[in-house]
């Protein structure tokens, strides 16, 4: 089955037969994915080097 008209189509998609541009918008998903969870890790990682004598205490 294949779509042959865009007649009652709520959301159309220029680009859908285009594999360049469907492969660069998987790329890009992929690499701000990547770039969120190198972050988070080096963010954690930076977190929980501190010694807990430098760490405020709670009173």
């Amino acid at each position: 089955m294949s779509i042959t008209t865009y007649d009652g189509a709520s959301a159309v998609f220029t680009f859908a037969d285009k594999p360049a541009i469907l492969i660069f918008i998987s790329l890009l998903v992929a690499g701000v994915s990547l770039y969120a969870l190198i972050a988070t890790m080096i963010h954690e990682k930076h977190s929980y080097a501190l010694p807990d004598d430098k760490l405020p205490k709670l009173k």
